[in-house]
């Protein structure tokens, strides 16, 4: 299921469609077999997360209470299986740490790994019911979203959207450069997924400069989630008492640890001053363009097949 426009259909029948695409993958994840490189409890949240990310281009057209309903409801899924998905975080990343070396308490990234191993396997027992309940909840959100009706969806609402999305990551971004804190970088990763959602959705529109775009923050996300990544294990070693006799090796280890978030949130701040360096006004200008090649390759679809389509109102941004 692409998660892209597609030639011929309107925006918010593409909108509409992508996020119900995503909604029907995050079920077929939660019951697909365990892959050695992701589990199904992360790739059914990397659905919802795409999910609620096409969902937050559309709301312009969507009755307020509904939109919330079902944005709350995806949210909500999400929340059923986190606990899981922290702890396969907080494990997979002893494992890389001690696969890349970065610090030599072979020891006690052992007997953290071991803990952090059976942390995990409780977690599974304890939302072992989370596949049932994920189901049934998101087949009645996608049943009910694919009644919406979105076809005056048009560029400018889209523009809109986006353009807020990337003012949110500016403003984010500023934010954790002013305040290092892991919280506030985390901030920032969101607002980087989300965009990169976004443009990943429009990418039709015109793959080089739309390609660019994702390739960029992809890079920018992986610098941000693998320091996220690292503070959330880092929180959690500090809460770690079961490593008998290897206070000495805890301290070394957050202590690599610590460096290491730091040289990536340093990166990160470079990477990200770099894309969201243009004013958001200019952001959305620039990528507004694009939509009126969209607009003729929609109407001369619509005009092969007979259909009458609503217009689609070009705003320069300005």
């Amino acid at each position: 299921m692409s998660y892209a426009l597609r030639a011929g259909e309107s925006l918010g029948d593409g909108v509409r469609r992508v996020c119900c695409d995503q909604i029907q993958e995050a079920i077929e994840a939660s019951t697909s077999a365990p892959k050695p490189d992701v589990s199904p409890v992360h790739r059914t949240r990397r659905h919802l997360k795409k999910a609620r990310a096409a969902l937050r281009l559309m709301p312009c057209h969507v009755a307020p209470k509904d939109f919330k309903r079902e944005h709350r409801r995806l949210r909500n899924v999400g929340r059923l299986i986190s606990e899981v998905r922290d702890a396969e975080v907080r494990l997979g990343t002893v494992q890389q740490l001690r696969e890349t070396a970065l610090t030599h308490e072979d020891r006690t990234l052992q007997q953290t790994e071991e803990i952090l191993s059976l942390e995990l396997e409780s977690f599974f027992a304890a939302f072992s019911d989370w596949k049932t309940e994920a189901q049934t909840k998101l087949t009645g959100i996608r049943r009910r979203m694919a009644k919406w009706h979105l076809r005056e969806l048009d560029c400018k609402q889209i523009r809109r959207a986006v353009q807020q999305t990337y003012k949110e990551g500016r403003r984010a971004l500023r934010k954790a450069r002013a305040k290092p804190t892991a919280d506030n970088f985390h901030e920032f990763r969101k607002s980087v997924k989300e965009l990169a959602a976004h443009l990943r959705i429009l990418r039709p529109l015109h793959r080089p400069t739309f390609e660019k775009f994702t390739d960029d923050l992809k890079v920018l996300g992986e610098h941000l989630g693998q320091a996220n990544d690292l503070a959330f294990l880092e929180t959690r070693l500090t809460t770690l008492n079961d490593v008998a006799g290897e206070e000495d090796g805890l301290r070394e280890l957050c202590g690599v640890i610590d460096k290491r978030r730091e040289e990536l949130q340093q990166s990160a701040s470079r990477l990200g001053e770099k894309f969201y360096d243009e004013r958001p006004k200019e952001f959305a200008a620039r990528i507004s363009k694009y939509f009126e090649r969209w607009q003729d390759s929609t109407n001369a679809s619509s005009s092969h097949n007979g259909q009458r389509r609503q217009p689609l109102h070009i705003h320069n941004g300005r």
